[in-house]
């Protein structure tokens, strides 16, 4: 509480009043008071007429930015009072003030965060039966609306039709009107029906007595997000449907696995969740370095791909076409790896099959080749054998008919020689004939 004489100078004050302001009393007495105006409020009009009221007996009350002492900021909330005396003219002027500045200060930075979510989101109020108070400029954009159209509506007008009168809706109201918040992403339609996503939040405003009076939606539009969410999910989905799908954690072990993964390993979930990668590697690979190098690599953030051989249950030999693909967190670390699979066991055995009949048949095709080679030297021995014995039944020849010429007696023991001399038990029998009739002749 402070005392002024009625041109403005102080007269004397509480201890309150004092500590709020900084000062003592000496160094306040006898001052005006405008020693607690800002400097650009103490010689304007505002200021003149403020006191010239006061004067007419005029009673003053407000919430007042005031200065203390080493100009600290006050506010205060404060009446000013003129005392009358017996005739009915003021004397004196009493203040009765509170010091708010704490709560000034707060509220002043709720309405400077209010106002820069109003600036980045779309805002709107609506009394507690859902008619609408005001929108800003970011909500009218996002549904296509002027405020006009719709101010005093209901809330109903942008649920879909379906929702408007379900039991649902009403209780989402009715959780509202009991101060309940309300948080969601939501599916709302604007002008001409266009199909909006929001991520809002209603939030009932309370009253001093804490009873809500009414709320204010703070809302992002993520309709853009949703439809390329959508649109991802639609062809992870697809992906699902084709494909053995299965996750780790960064460290090997199953978070979770599709039903064509299962089916092609032969497990239930259960059975492998938990457990390691290894599980499905052939036992000699699981503790080679390769094996390690595959999940360094992955934890390095770097695809893997190819074509694998990995175990089933029971031990069943299972190949697939495969790639692994580390997911990475908001931060670009690798937090999981998510593999998709295509079963290429029957592939790959038929290719085994086909490489292994190839091989036979090359095997085959290179001992034919042998044996030609073979048969042709044979063929060569065998033509040389034959020039030999034609020189050899010339000679026959000739020397037979000399003997002819001395006289008959001879020719037939001279046949005789001729045939013992052709006579060769290395040539095959054809030969041995061919160089008899020879000889005879």
């Amino acid at each position: 509480m402070i005392e002024f004489k009625m041109d403005g100078t102080i007269i004397t004050a509480n201890q309150n009043f004092l500590d709020a302001m900084g000062y003592r009393l000496d160094e306040i007495q006898g001052k005006h008071h405008q020693m607690f105006a800002p400097p650009d409020l103490r010689g304007s009009d505002a200021y003149k007429a403020f006191w010239a009221s006061l004067n007419r007996g005029e009673f003053q009350a407000a919430e007042y930015k005031r200065i203390g002492k080493g100009g600290r900021e006050v506010w205060i909330q404060a009446s000013y009072n003129p005392i009358l005396d017996g005739a009915g003219r003021p004397v004196k002027v009493i203040k009765f003030a509170t010091d708010i500045t704490e709560k000034k200060i707060r509220n002043m930075e709720d309405a400077g965060k209010i106002s820069a979510i109003g600036r980045a989101q779309a805002v709107i109020e609506f009394n507690l039966d859902g008619t609408i108070i005001t929108a800003n400029e970011n909500f009218l954009t996002t549904v296509g609306y002027r405020l006009e159209e719709i101010q005093g509506k209901h809330h109903s007008m942008f649920v879909a039709p379906s929702e408007r009168d379900s039991a649902a809706y009403r209780e989402f109201w009715a959780k509202l009107g009991r101060g309940e918040f309300e948080a969601a992403e939501y599916k709302r339609f604007g002008k001409g029906g266009k199909e909006v996503w929001i991520l809002a939040s209603y939030n009932p405003i309370l009253d001093d007595a804490g009873k809500p009076f009414k709320v204010v939606k703070f809302a992002s539009d993520v309709t853009a997000d949703k439809l390329t969410a959508a649109n991802y999910a639609g062809q992870i989905e697809a992906i699902g449907k084709s494909q053995a799908v299965i996750e780790f954690s960064m460290d090997g072990h199953v978070l979770t696995a599709n039903a064509n993964f299962l089916g092609a390993l032969g497990y239930s979930l259960a059975e492998i969740k938990g457990k390691h990668h290894s599980l499905f590697m052939p036992p000699d690979q699981r503790e080679g370095e390769a094996y390690r190098a595959f999940w360094a690599n992955l934890n390095r953030g770097e695809f893997q791909s190819g074509e694998y051989e990995r175990v089933g249950k029971g031990g069943k030999q299972i190949w697939i076409q495969a790639s692994y693909n580390p997911i990475r967190d908001l931060n670009g670390k690798p937090c999981k790896v998510v593999k998709y699979a295509s079963d290429t066991t029957a592939q790959v055995l038929a290719r085994m099959r086909s490489e292994k009949v190839r091989g036979m048949m090359e095997s085959v095709a290179a001992g034919a080749e042998e044996l030609n080679a073979s048969v042709r030297d044979f063929g060569s021995d065998v033509e040389i054998q034959g020039h030999g014995a034609d020189r050899g039944r010339a000679g026959g020849v000739r020397r037979s008919a000399g003997a002819a010429s001395v006289g008959g007696g001879g020719v037939d023991e001279q046949h005789r020689a001729v045939d013992r001399r052709h006579h060769r038990p290395d040539q095959p029998a054809g030969a041995q004939r061919h160089h008899r009739i020879g000889a005879r002749r």
